[in-house]
């Protein structure tokens, strides 16, 4: 039989040393002649329990062989353990504040970024709303869509919720709106009288006020459209003037971590289980098996039997030669 090159000579004479002493040799020459089948169930069985002796003697030698090894690799490790705990003894509580100290910037930059970002929407969500109530002071046609509109306004300015600490900001912006819908509606409202007088005209045939009456309409109408252009012009130049965030920006000390990896954690077990199966190993507590199988064996519930099923579990009888 060829040996492992990779095994020393000391190694391998050693485990030669047992083989010997295990008449090997005489067992591999029996192995080739034995005959096997039922008639010779005893010489096979002897042959076995030789070759198990044979292996006992393998197993004795590579204990005894790594004795040394393992006493000298226990006292490296002894070594590496007394000497780091030297080194943590006096790193333990350095790295302990130093960690607390990143973890509180990065927590304090993150509360930093969140919170430009609330006022970043707040103050977009001002020019934005003003925009869109320009377009529809445009888009009104009558005094009362323009009166239904000014309510509309003047309850958005009473949204401390939506504007927070800038709700003075936001009302101030709608005040400036109101102004020009309360333009917007004289104008609207001088329309509908001339309007109202037209149809008096019409009815009495007076043709100089009807003249003069469309006229005015026309007149009207085209300050109306002229205002409606300026109403948005004026939104959206507000819009672009208006003073930029100017809420302080703290500066915090640079914080770069030595690694950065994800981890991963199970906050819904029955979720993982429903949706997620294949992310999940299944095992059961040996221990407590073993007791119920115990427990089956004491109380006489497997006599007679070669396997047992009880909740989902197979306990059967295996049997060695």
């Amino acid at each position: 039989m060829e040996i492992n090159k990779a095994l020393s000579p000391v190694i391998s004479g050693k485990f030669n040393i047992s083989l010997t002493e295990s008449n090997f040799q005489k067992l591999a020459d029996k192995a080739n002649s034995l005959v096997l089948n039922e008639d010779n169930l005893k010489e096979i069985q002897s042959f076995l329990e030789e070759v198990r002796n044979v292996e006992k003697g393998i197993e004795k030698t590579h204990k005894e062989g790594k004795e040394d090894s393992l006493r000298i690799s226990r006292e490296w490790d002894l070594g590496k353990r007394t000497f780091l705990e030297m080194v943590e003894a006096i790193k333990a509580n350095v790295n302990k504040r130093y960690v607390e100290i990143c973890t509180d910037i990065q927590n304090r930059q993150r509360q930093a970024a969140l919170e430009a970002q609330r006022v970043q929407n707040i103050k977009s969500g001002i020019e934005s709303n003003a925009i869109e109530f320009a377009k529809r002071i445009a888009d009104c046609k009558t005094s009362k869509e323009l009166t239904a509109l000014e309510s509309k306004i003047n309850l958005e300015k009473s949204r401390k919720e939506r504007y927070e600490e800038f709700l003075p900001e936001a009302v101030v912006r709608f005040n400036e709106l109101n102004s020009i819908l309360a333009a917007q509606k004289k104008l609207v409202r001088e329309i509908e009288q001339a309007e109202e007088d037209l149809k008096l005209a019409q009815q009495n045939n007076d043709e100089q006020s009807i003249i003069d009456l469309t006229n005015k309409i026309e007149e009207k109408q085209e300050l109306v459209e002229e205002k409606q252009i300026e109403v948005q012009e004026a939104a959206i130049n507000q819009s672009m003037q208006s003073s930029p965030i100017s809420e302080a920006t703290p500066i915090f000390p640079t914080v770069k971590a030595k690694r950065t990896t994800w981890a991963y954690e199970v906050v819904n077990q029955k979720e993982v289980m429903k949706k997620a199966p294949e992310l999940v190993i299944f095992s059961v507590d040996d221990e407590k098996v073993k007791a119920v199988l115990k427990n089956l064996k004491d109380t006489k519930q497997l006599e007679d039997k070669e396997e047992y099923i009880l909740n989902g579990i197979r306990y059967f009888s295996k049997q060695t030669f």
